[in-house]
C-alpha cells in the first residue's frame, strides 16, 4: 500500500517538475499565471509544498491543496515558516529528520504523520541545480481512512486472537484435500500438543482409525454439496488417551461461488460420554435391582415352606445329620437371595472382627472339590502376620467364591490357581488371585462388572458386579488384569481397622497335595 501511494506521490512531483521545466523551455500561447498555478494546486485532493534551507533552518516557500485545509491549516501559516511554527515540538523534531535526509540528497523520502486528527503520508524529493540540492518539493495524501481500517483490522485480529487463545473449542482450517492449514491454540490445552504439529497433516490421519473413514466420507460430501457436516470422532492426546470430539465442518465460499476452505470447530465431549455411560450403567443397575427383588421374593416363599417341613421331619427321623446339611444349604441359598435383595435396596452389613486368612482357607477348601475334578491345583501363599479386619464375613466369602469360581471355569485344561495375601501400603491387605485360564481381551475387560455382561456363555454378569459392590461398601477396591491365553489376575484390596492386634498364624498351609 505504501509503495503504491509513494509511486502516486512521485508521479505528482514529476508532473510538477515537468510543468515548471516546460515553462522555462517553451512559451505557450495561453501560459498560466502564477495565481492560476496556485489555484490549480489548491484544487487537488492532496497537498503540495516546497522548502529551502536558510542557514540551519528549513523555510517553506509553497504549501497548498485541499488536504491542508482539512488539517485546519492555511498557506499563510506555512509559507515563510519553519516546522516548529505550526507543529508541536515533538512532531517538528520527528519530521525535521526526514527533511535533512532529503536535503542531503536521498531520493523519495517518505514518512507518516498526523496533524489535528488527520493522518497523512508525505513524500520528499530534492531539486538539484548543477548537482547541488537547491530546494525540496513534497507532496502529501490523506491516509486517515486507511489508518482507521488498519486499526479496525488490528482490533478485530486482536479480539479474534484473544478468543481463540482462551476458548476451549478446537478451531481448525482445512484445505480441500483435508489437510490442516491452521489449528487454534486450544489444541494444546485440550490435547497437549503444539498446534503447529497438526499443520500440513491430513485430518483423517489424526483421528482414531475406526473414525477415519466416516470423517472422510462426510468431508467428501461437503466438498461436493457445499453443505456443513457434523461428526463425532476420537483424537489421541499427549498422554496416549483417546479424547472424544464433537465437531462441525462449515465450507468457506469465495468469489464465483468457489469453495476455498473448510472451517472445523470441535468440542471435547469426553466427560459427557462418561456421564452417558454412567447413566446407562445406572439404568441397568436399577433394572437388575427390580429383577433381583422379584426373583428373590418368588424363590424365598417356596424355600420357607421347604425349610419348615424339613424342620418337622428332623424331629421324627433317627439320623437328622442329613437334614442338618440340607438346612445349612437352604440357609446359604437364603443368604444369596439376601444379596440379590441388596441390589434393589440398601442393606446394612454385619461387620465383625474376622480372621481373614482362616476365612480364605475355608473358601479354598470349598472350591477345591470342584477344582480337582478339572485337574486344577489351588495354592494359597499367605502372609503369617496379617491383622484381624472388620468385615461382613459372609459377603467377603461370597466375593472370594465368585472370583475362584470364575478362575476354575476359565481353566478348561487344568493348571494352577495361586492366591497371595499380603500387606499393601501399610493400611490395607491385598488378596491376589492368579489363574492360568484363557484370559480376557482388553476391549472386553472394560465391561467386566457391568450387569448382564459376561464372558461366559450362560453368565449373567451379576457375580462380579455384586463382588464390586461388596468390596466398595467395605471401603476397598477390586481390579482385573488379563492377557489372552495366559490368564487373569484379580486384586482385592481391603482396609485394615486401625489399632487392631496382629493375629499370629502359621506361615504354612496344607492345601490340596502340597505344603506352602
Amino acid at each position: 500500500m505504501k509503495l503504491i501511494i509513494g509511486f502516486v506521490l512521485a508521479m505528482v512531483i514529476v508532473f510538477i517538475l515537468v510543468f515548471f521545466w516546460s515553462r522555462k523551455k517553451r512559451k505557450f500561447p495561453h501560459e498560466l499565471s502564477n495565481q492560476e498555478l496556485v489555484d490549480t494546486i489548491r484544487q487537488q485532493q492532496g497537498m503540495i509544498f516546497k522548502f529551502i534551507k536558510d542557514g540551519d533552518r528549513f523555510i517553506h516557500t509553497l504549501c497548498d491543496g485541499r488536504l491542508l485545509y482539512r488539517m485546519d491549516l492555511f498557506p499563510e501559516k506555512i509559507i515563510g515558516k519553519e516546522l516548529c511554527d505550526f507543529l508541536s515540538h515533538f512532531d517538528a523534531e520527528t519530521v525535521i529528520q526526514y527533511y535533512w535526509r532529503a536535503w542531503e540528497g536521498e531520493d523519495n523520502v517518505t514518512y507518516e504523520g498526523v496533524i489535528n486528527g488527520v493522518y497523512y503520508l508525505s513524500s520528499l524529493r530534492p531539486i538539484r541545480k548543477k548537482g547541488q540540492v537547491i530546494e525540496i518539493i513534497g507532496s502529501c495524501v490523506d491516509i486517515t481512512e486507511r489508518n482507521r481500517i488498519e486499526k479496525a483490522l488490528k482490533l478485530s485480529e486482536s479480539n479474534y486472537r484473544l478468543i481463540t487463545e482462551n476458548m476451549l473449542d478446537l478451531v481448525g482450517l482445512w484445505d480441500l484435500n483435508g489437510r490442516v492449514i491452521y489449528a487454534s491454540p486450544s489444541h494444546e490445552k485440550v490435547l497437549g500438543y503444539d498446534p503447529k504439529k497438526y499443520e500440513g497433516v491430513l485430518a483423517f490421519d489424526l483421528v482414531h482409525h475406526d473414525d477415519s473413514l466416516r470423517l472422510y466420507e462426510l468431508f467428501s460430501q461437503t466438498i461436493s454439496t457445499k453443505l456443513p457436516f457434523q461428526v463425532e470422532f476420537r483424537c489421541e492426546n499427549a498422554d496416549g488417551e483417546w479424547v472424544y470430539v464433537e465437531a462441525q465442518g462449515t465450507p468457506v465460499i469465495g468469489e464465483n461461488d468457489n469453495l476455498e476452505h473448510i472451517v472445523v470447530v470441535g468440542r471435547n465431549i469426553s466427560e459427557r460420554k462418561k456421564v452417558d455411560v454412567f447413566l446407562r450403567k445406572t439404568e441397568k443397575l436399577s433394572l437388575v435391582g427390580q429383577l433381583a427383588a422379584g426373583v428373590a421374593h418368588e424363590i424365598r416363599n417356596p424355600l420357607t415352606s421347604i425349610k419348615g417341613f424339613l424342620q418337622l421331619m428332623k424331629m421324627e427321623l433317627d439320623k437328622p445329620n442329613y437334614l442338618e446339611i440340607m438346612l445349612s444349604e437352604i440357609d446359604s441359598i437364603e443368604k444369596i437371595i439376601q444379596e440379590f435383595l441388596s441390589l434393589s435396596k440398601p442393606h446394612a452389613s454385619k461387620l465383625a472382627a474376622t480372621n481373614i486368612n482362616a476365612l480364605l482357607q475355608y473358601v479354598v477348601t470349598l472350591i477345591n472339590t470342584h477344582a480337582k475334578l478339572k485337574n486344577i491345583n489351588v495354592v494359597l501363599v499367605s502372609d503369617s502376620d496379617l491383622p484381624i479386619i472388620h468385615c461382613d464375613e459372609h459377603q467377603i466369602k461370597q466375593v472370594f467364591v465368585n472370583i475362584l469360581q470364575n478362575a476354575v471355569e476359565a481353566m478348561t485344561y487344568g493348571g494352577e490357581i495361586k492366591i497371595q495375601t499380603m500387606r499393601y501400603e501399610s493400611d490395607n491387605i491385598r488378596f491376589r488371585f492368579i489363574d492360568q485360564g484363557c484370559g480376557i481381551s482388553e476391549d472386553r475387560i472394560k465391561s467386566i462388572g457391568e450387569p448382564f455382561y459376561s464372558t461366559k456363555e450362560k453368565g449373567t454378569g451379576l457375580g462380579l458386579m455384586i463382588s464390586h459392590k461388596i468390596v466398595e461398601e467395605h471401603g476397598g477396591s477390586l481390579s482385573l488384569e488379563s492377557t489372552i491365553n495366559k490368564g487373569t489376575i484379580v486384586d482385592v484390596i481391603l482396609p485394615i481397622e486401625k489399632g487392631e492386634p496382629v493375629l499370629s498364624l502359621s506361615d504354612k498351609f496344607e492345601i490340596g497335595e502340597k505344603k506352602y
